[in-house]
């Protein structure tokens, strides 16, 4: 391998940065519908890096319908429908674990806590049980504001995975699973839209009322005990979901 192609895939993931910069730079109104953003070697000098990781950046942006890129015009801001989203297409228990892998977790607050009363039903779990609750935002890396955000209660009895949650882009059912030998069995899974509360619009830069979609998980041992509930808050303008749904059996004549 040459040596600007090793250089190259050293600095792959360095796009990203710069995706998230420019789109933060447009997102703030620094680049309107019709300027063109700087071009590739000023990119290159302002993020020191190479052309071929600029160009990357500037091609997921294009993919995005952020910019369009015209030979001799350079990349100039489009007019877009709406924001880019963030895509989530789950089939499987596997699937929730691609999700995790594909974004990224940064924690605001760990606390013990017990859930009971108007709390444990919207969870739907035992009243009066104990949990860890862990508040965290989700990030995809080439959005540049939260796609989510995350309420994860883990039961007492597995505190241990707790340090490496945000450390890791790994699910939390997988860390449990792996370290204590617990077969996660079933994930109950409900879907609402709701309207933003002060709390969710201060964490995911939304006006109160703000429609977000909201879905709440409860991850159940090969045993029948619950060992993880999760609650994700999702702007409606961030994230679209997707399923794939499969008949069971054969097709009656």
């Amino acid at each position: 391998m040459t040596r600007a192609g090793t250089a190259a895939r050293a600095e792959g993931p360095r796009y990203r940065a710069i995706v998230r910069s420019l789109l933060s730079d447009i997102e703030a109104g620094h680049y309107g519908i019709g300027d063109r953003l700087p071009s590739e070697a000023e990119l290159c000098d302002r993020f020191d890096v190479s052309r071929y990781t600029v160009r990357e950046a500037l091609r997921r942006l294009q993919v995005q319908g952020v910019i369009a890129r015209r030979r001799g015009a350079g990349s100039v801001v489009t007019p877009r429908p709406g924001a880019p989203r963030f895509v989530n297409s789950i089939d499987s228990i596997d699937g929730l674990m691609q999700y995790a892998s594909a974004t990224r977790l940064d924690v605001i607050s760990v606390e013990k806590i017990i859930v009971e009363g108007e709390q444990a039903k919207r969870l739907r779990c035992p009243p009066d049980s104990a949990w860890i609750r862990i508040a965290a935002l989700r990030h995809a890396d080439d959005l540049a504001q939260p796609i989510c955000y995350t309420e994860l209660y883990v039961a007492p009895a597995f505190a241990d995975v707790i340090s490496r949650i945000g450390q890791e882009r790994t699910a939390v059912h997988a860390m449990i699973e792996r370290q204590y030998g617990v077969n996660v069995q079933n994930v109950l899974q409900d879907i609402e839209a709701a309207e933003a509360d002060l709390n969710l619009a201060t964490r995911l830069g939304l006006k109160v009322g703000a429609p977000v979609l909201v879905v709440r998980r409860r991850y159940f041992d090969d045993l029948g005990n619950l060992i993880e509930l999760s609650m994700n808050a999702h702007p409606a303008d961030r994230f679209r979901y997707e399923m794939t749904l499969q008949r069971r059996g054969g097709v009656e004549a």
